[in-house]
């Protein structure tokens, strides 16, 4: 139903094709006239109703031919094996804008192609700026810390704060090392690129205070 309340709090891992620090976040248009991405979840904490999300992993490999918010996008769904089916069935509710909430109410409408969702084994490995994930030979994806110019054993401790973001208001910038995508015609490959590690926390409860004619919770 449209009213489930739900929310989360997960590790966020996203791969771009753009620039460090993806222009996308601040004037809405990715480096290089298109965007493609993969982001990972790893949800900490969370319900759905009464679906506990808790430990679920989920994984979308995504491509819009221009920028995000001009649509015609498309996203492979991947969920881990490890998760519970009512999990599952949760989070492709969420995903696909059934209960409304950022920052999926956003990005669902952007989508004319998807694929899955596809349960499969998922390697997540949650190290800050040295996170990485892959899926079989379907995803691969790596990012790195930035480094000193001057001295290139010396990491560099980048942030990107985005105080009214809907993704993420502050997010630890790496280095793609390379994001590779071969899924059902779904095809790319991306290095030395952008990187995000943050952790978030999503849900829909501003959309059930509008729908409900309440004013929205402020923080």
């Amino acid at each position: 139903m449209a009213d489930t309340p739900w929310h989360y709090k997960a590790d966020y891992l996203e791969f771009c094709s753009c620039a460090y620090g993806c222009p996308c976040n601040f004037n809405g248009f990715p480096t290089q006239g298109y965007c493609r991405a993969v982001v990972a979840y790893r949800i900490n904490e969370g319900r759905c109703g009464d679906v506990d999300l808790a430990g679920a992993v989920f994984v979308g490999a995504c491509s819009w031919p221009k920028a995000i918010h001009e649509g015609n996008g498309a996203i492979a769904v991947f969920f881990d094996v490890s998760n519970k089916p009512q999990q599952n069935d949760a989070l492709a509710a969420i995903a696909t804008n059934q209960y409304g909430g950022l920052p999926w109410e956003i990005f669902a409408p952007t989508f004319t192609t998807i694929m899955g969702p596809f349960v499969e084994p998922i390697d997540l490995k949650i190290d800050g700026t040295k996170s990485s994930v892959k899926i079989g030979n379907k995803i691969s994806a790596t990012m790195t810390p930035h480094v000193s110019p001057v001295d290139t054993t010396i990491e560099q401790e980048v942030h990107l704060t985005l105080p009214t973001g809907f993704v993420f208001t502050d997010a630890s910038v790496a280095r793609a090392v390379g994001q590779k995508v071969n899924v059902d015609g779904l095809s790319y490959e991306d290095k030395d690129s952008n990187a995000f590690y943050a952790g978030v926390e999503h849900s829909n409860e501003a959309h059930r205070d509008i729908a409900a004619g309440r004013s929205p919770a402020r923080a």
